[in-house]
């Protein structure tokens, strides 16, 4: 019985193995997380792969299936279709870049590239990793030190993982700063209640049957425009990407 189980937990999505496992060690997950600091949370999260490990001897750092699977190609045909309606590559910055598998797909299409992650030793690994693409990789807090300048900014399954109050402090500052925000989120399918709070960790909103909407209360981000790039059904829930205009 336990080998047919572990062959069916190979098989499963890294967010429903988190689910499970919420489900059944979800007061032992809390405590190994409560105390920390975002960064401390991150950085455990990295380096006891609770996102899984990509197979890589190389490669260290994993982000997860959602940095793998085939949502990746239809986000990156999105942007590509948005960075069309331009007239030039546009100066980006990637908050929350992760091991930069995605970052590296829509790398060619922008002009000035800032990737920035809280944990120390992710950003050392991926800035030898992509050292030929010519990014400034960035260790950064993205809810509490001074944001890059920029035209657009990515923001990819990155605020799923964070409490209210982190998010509230990113928001504050976002539309100031650029002129597009490209966001996706893992969202349930519709309806659901908007932003319940959650705290800062491995696993999202999904699992509480919430998600992240920065339109809704409490964050109220104002946007003169409001298009939704991408959809993507996966996992009981949708991974939407969506592009805000500030100015």
């Amino acid at each position: 019985m336990s080998r047919v189980t572990n062959a069916i937990k190979r098989r499963l999505p890294t967010p429903i193995l988190n689910a499970l496992r919420t489900y059944r060690g979800g007061n032992d997950k809390l405590k190994a997380f409560s105390g920390l600091s975002t960064k401390d949370v991150f950085t455990k999260i990295y380096e006891d792969a609770y996102w899984g490990r990509v197979g890589d001897r190389e490669q260290v750092f994993f982000s997860g299936s959602g940095s793998r699977d085939t949502a990746v190609e239809t986000y990156v045909a999105a942007v590509e279709n948005f960075v069309r309606t331009l007239d030039h590559k546009p100066d980006v910055v990637d908050l929350g870049c992760g091991d930069f598998h995605v970052g590296s797909r829509v790398r060619p299409l922008c002009g000035r590239y800032v990737a920035c992650d809280i944990v120390d030793a992710l950003i050392e690994s991926d800035a030898e990793r992509y050292d030929a693409m010519g990014v400034d990789f960035r260790t950064l807090d993205l809810a509490h030190d001074d944001l890059p300048a920029g035209e657009v900014v990515f923001v990819r399954q990155v605020l799923q993982h964070l409490s209210n109050a982190e998010i509230a402090r990113a928001v504050d500052r976002i539309p100031a700063q650029y002129r597009y925000l490209i966001l996706t989120e893992h969202i349930p399918r519709e309806p659901f209640p908007h932003n319940l709070d959650f705290p800062s960790g491995p696993d999202n909103r999904v699992t509480i049957n919430s998600g992240i909407v920065l339109t809704s209360a409490p964050f109220d981000m104002g946007a003169m425009e409001e298009t939704t790039l991408c959809e993507v059904r996966e996992w009981g829930g949708i991974i939407r990407t969506t592009l805000y205009r500030f100015r």
